[in-house]
């Protein structure tokens, strides 16, 4: 204020056009600012719409991802549970098989071995039969050829007197012996 008084009314409206243009000016680039303001808060704004959208996109990308996963997942848990339990049944039916296989194997084996047994033993006792029927025939010829035999020689085959009877006359009594049983058919 000291300054201007010292001026004259000229000066006075010269300082005062100044100082208006210079406020003029001044208003302009607060206007100017404002507006560089307000399209920056537009360009924040737009570019926090922008990420925030992008975040969604990302969001739910990933959650239809996680979501076919896990899909997935379940399908291939359930494949693994099947192929398991088909091969469990598959696993199952064979060992059944296999046991059915080894009783029927263990049946058809005792029979052959029943069969066996029951033929060796019809053998057997058709041997002892023809053996007793021999020894009885060898008795009645012995009787019948040497009446001085006794029936102890003929019953201890291994004693002296049936050893000498059997070489001096066993070539005839077992020709004749042979020749009865084929006539009825036996074997000697």
């Amino acid at each position: 204020m000291s300054d201007l008084e010292g001026l004259s009314i000229e000066e006075l409206i010269q300082e005062v056009r100044r100082l208006r243009t210079e406020n003029l000016k001044e208003k302009q680039k607060r206007i100017n600012a404002e507006e560089q303001l307000q399209k920056l808060r537009e360009s924040a704004a737009e570019a926090v719409k922008q990420v925030e959208a992008e975040e969604e996109f990302i969001s739910n990308t990933l959650m239809k991802r996680l979501s076919q996963l896990k899909s997935e997942k379940e399908k291939l848990a359930l494949q693994i549970e099947e192929e398991e339990e088909f091969l469990t049944n598959n696993l199952q039916m064979k060992l059944e098989k296999l046991k059915r296989e080894k009783i029927e194997m263990e049946n058809q084996m005792e029979q052959e071995q029943e069969y066996i047994v029951n033929k060796l033993q019809r053998q057997l006792d058709e041997l002892r039969n023809e053996k007793y029927a021999l020894e009885k025939r060898v008795e009645e010829l012995s009787h019948s050829s040497s009446p001085n035999f006794t029936s102890s020689a003929v019953s201890q085959p291994h004693s002296p007197s049936m050893s000498s009877f059997r070489l001096s006359h066993g070539s005839d009594n077992l020709t004749a012996a042979r020749r009865s049983s084929s006539v009825n058919g036996g074997h000697v």
